[in-house]
């Protein structure tokens, strides 16, 4: 019997922790002790009643959990019966009716409401704050790396910021690519010595995904000293430096930060499940995936990153194969099996966490593959390759007009230009620098360079992606009136060398306007080098890492490419709008 703001989230946090006193949170989901019965067990995950202090009908029996609603009133919530068109006061459910319980048990009387959000998240927390290095729960993170995955050098990047003392981690890492070894073994070689104990099972141990999270769960329970485990899939971005400070204050026996692919209304969660188990979306799920609903939600299924107190582990969870089933895949498994111990799991969308990468059309066949997603994962492409100060040029005017009509700004990140020179040093293929040109319409060069094409290396869809993304806001910004779609029919990275090519002779370009961008530094990879524009006598020389000059290709900027002295010097370039 829940009376008032009495809900699933302090049950849950009492029931485990019986000894810890919530009654400052407002009376532990207080019962109408004439209408219960005093030998039925009301706290745990199994029949849950909502109650209010009115006369109940003992006799009203609901049997189709699609004849209840939610009916939003001014501060409150209230089951609907639309068969009847009531409101009832007792709702009781049994068998698979239990996850629609689950989910009025997140709003009804008061837990969540339009006028107040929600209204029990913040009370019986764990607050971790003041606490010693040494206090810090023992926490055993198990990585999975399942399939091939962009951005992985990324991920742990990302995962050495998680604020959390790493003497307070064990690490249970499974990787099953070949195609990620070097990544897993850079890793640990120069940061594995900073948690309290790694351990790693590759593919040569041809483990599978149900085996490898049934022994990572193992290791936990096993291990005393362990409290909590959490799950973090490779394919997770976690952005929220805190993340695992938050799952854990939240006190419950499993909780889920919520996170998203950009773009899309994918999430880690299912708001519902089919007759048939499968998702199926609930009411609420696009207010909750898109923020407008912000609380602790009591979801039917998890995936990808999740916390579990080890206790739990130890308690209802004590069987060894949770991840496995002879019809469902691993995840599916899983939840099954938390659900049929009446073990309530918890979304939270309290705070924004991250989003999750795509791994769809990843291919491996490059060096750098995380170059060519630009189309299936942009935000990540954007923050890996694009220079971080690229979104304060128009308000911080970074745009710097070092010539007339020749405009310089920062485009590519360090890394961009790292990949883009060792991608192409790895084709290997460069032309000749001879006049004589097959690649290119007509077959001759009038101005010949030593490059490589962007078409060499199948990059010329994503470089025009980037090209209209990146390029053309800032062209049309510069030059008013003027609308580009950046038809480009050369884009080419080109190599300066003083005893191969060191310099460009005096030329126009064939295009309306061109785009240069320094890949790499002056006095740190080479000497000289530069663009002078002969009708202004105007030159660059001190050209910056990343930064490109976008000038005009015909008739006023006629140009030439200073001589290269010492080192290797690359520019990638693009005719655009010829």
């Amino acid at each position: 019997m829940f009376s008032s703001a009495g809900d699933i989230l302090r049950c849950e946090r009492a029931r485990l922790d019986p000894e810890r006193d919530f009654s400052s949170a407002g009376d532990i989901l207080r019962c109408e002790r004439a209408r219960l019965d005093p030998e039925r067990d009301f706290s745990s995950a199994g029949d849950i009643l909502r109650c209010e202090r009115a006369r109940l009908d003992p006799e009203r029996v609901f049997s189709s959990a699609d004849e209840v609603v939610l009916k939003f009133e001014d501060g409150r919530v209230r089951a609907r019966n639309v068969l009847y068109d009531t409101l009832p006061v007792v709702v009781h459910g049994n068998g698979p009716t239990k996850l629609q319980i689950n989910y009025l048990g997140n709003y009804i009387p008061n837990i969540w409401t339009f006028e107040t959000g929600c209204t029990a998240c913040n009370e019986g927390l764990l607050p971790l704050e003041g606490l010693q290095e040494s206090e810090y729960p023992l926490v055993l993170i198990g990585i999975f790396i399942q399939k091939p995955t962009p951005f992985v050098t990324v991920f742990f990047e990302r995962f050495l910021k998680l604020q959390y003392p790493k003497n307070r981690l064990k690490l249970f890492i499974h990787n099953q690519e070949a195609h990620h070894e070097s990544q897993v073994s850079l890793f640990l070689k120069d940061y594995g010595s900073l948690y309290q104990d790694v351990r790693v099972s590759g593919p040569e141990e041809e483990m599978d995904t149900a085996a490898s999270r049934n022994l990572a769960i193992d290791v936990c329970r096993k291990d005393e000293g362990c409290d909590y485990f959490f799950t973090l899939d490779i394919e997770v971005v976690l952005k929220n430096e805190n993340t695992l400070k938050i799952l854990i204050e939240q006190n419950l026996p499993f909780v889920a930060p919520m996170i998203t692919r950009a773009g899309r209304l994918w999430s880690n969660f299912w708001g519902a499940l089919s007759a048939e188990g499968y998702y199926a979306r609930s009411e609420d799920y696009v207010d909750i995936v898109q923020g407008r609903r912000v609380g602790v939600w009591n979801v039917p299924y998890v995936s990808s990153v999740y916390l579990l107190k080890a206790s739990l582990l130890r308690s209802e969870l004590t069987d060894f194969d949770l991840f496995n089933s002879d019809i469902l895949d691993p995840d599916m498994a899983f939840c099954h099996n938390i659900r049929k111990q009446g073990v309530f799991m918890f979304v939270t969308n309290m705070q924004t966490f991250g989003r999750i990468v795509s791994t769809e059309t990843y291919q491996t066949s490059h060096l750098h593959n995380d170059l060519w997603q630009i189309f299936e994962n942009p935000v990540d492409w954007q923050e890996r390759y694009i220079h971080e100060n690229y979104t304060y040029i128009m308000s911080d005017k970074l745009i710097e007009t070092p010539c007339p009509d020749v405009y310089w700004f920062p485009i590519f990140s360090d890394v961009a230009c790292d990949h883009i020179v060792e991608e192409m040093e790895h084709f290997g293929k460069w032309s000749g620098g001879g006049n004589t040109d097959v690649r290119i319409q007509g077959g001759y060069e009038n101005v010949p360079t030593i490059d490589i094409h962007m078409n060499q290396i199948n990059f010329e869809k994503e470089w025009h992606k980037f090209l209209l993304e990146y390029i053309a806001p800032i062209t049309e910004k510069m030059y008013p009136g003027y609308y580009t779609k950046c038809a480009t029919p050369l884009n080419f990275v080109v190599r300066y060398k003083p005893d191969e090519q060191p310099l460009l002779a005096p030329h126009h370009d064939a295009s309306t306007f061109t785009v240069n961008i320094a890949l790499n530094s002056k006095e740190v990879d080479y000497q000289g080098g530069g663009c002078r524009f002969l009708r202004y006598d105007c030159s660059i020389e001190a050209t910056r890492k990343g930064w490109t000059l976008m000038h005009p290709g015909r008739l006023t900027h006629y140009h030439e490419g200073l001589p290269t002295t010492g080192g290797v010097r690359y520019i990638a370039v693009s005719f655009v709008d010829p």
